[in-house]
């Protein structure tokens, strides 16, 4: 198995999104809820041998993409270095200084958005969302947070006209050689997990 069902945590959540459907229906099935080859195969309207097929690749996937041990994936804060790259990019993120973020970033930096399929890769990419992202929809207040070992910011955005600042996203951070080499973004849905507030 390659995952035991109370260690799913948000890396995992991400990873598994990368998944084609099929495979990821029967990762979930069989290594999640434990079900059995037939049994996945026959919810699915598959044979059995494809079921196996799409578990293996699916496994192989999980395996190149997730850390090697499920202990590295939360329970710990992250480091000091860690930390001042976080308060850097809550920063100029409160600043809305698009140069300041991308200066955070390593040139390969890649961007998810579970469950959406969106997926932008390599710093030119991303220097448009950062110029818009964080100066159109209105002002920005961050909160420090850690998942899965990795730095996070919880994003609230108080719209024009309004006098509240609200939850939106939560940003986590995979750091590499001091600059931020991935972003996972994760909708408002997940602040009450995290003990955050819906509004500022």
């Amino acid at each position: 198995m390659v995952v035991a069902r109370e260690t799913i945590e948000l890396t995992y959540l991400a990873v598994i999104q990368l998944l084609p459907p099929r495979q990821r229906a029967v990762v979930i099935l069989r290594d999640v809820l434990g079900w059995s080859a037939a049994e996945a195969a026959s919810l699915l309207d598959m044979t059995v041998a494809a079921a196996n097929s799409a578990l293996q690749r699916a496994r192989a996937t999980l395996r190149e993409r997730l850390p090697a041990r499920p202990s590295e994936w939360s329970g710990s804060e992250p480091s000091d270095d860690e930390r001042l790259l976080l308060e850097r990019f809550i920063a100029a993120h409160e600043r809305a200084d698009a140069a300041a973020a991308a200066a955070l970033a390593r040139e390969d930096i890649r961007i998810t958005m579970p469950p959406h399929p969106w997926c932008f890769e390599g710093l030119a990419a991303i220097r448009p969302l950062l110029e818009q992202g964080l100066t159109e929809p209105g002002e920005w207040r961050l909160l420090p947070t850690w998942a899965n070992r990795q730095p996070t910011a919880a994003s609230y955005l108080r719209a024009p006209g309004e006098t509240e600042f609200r939850a939106f996203k939560l940003d986590v951070l995979r750091v590499e050689g001091g600059r931020i080499a991935e972003i996972t973004t994760f909708d408002a849905s997940l602040f009450p997990a995290f003990g955050l507030p819906p509004t500022l």
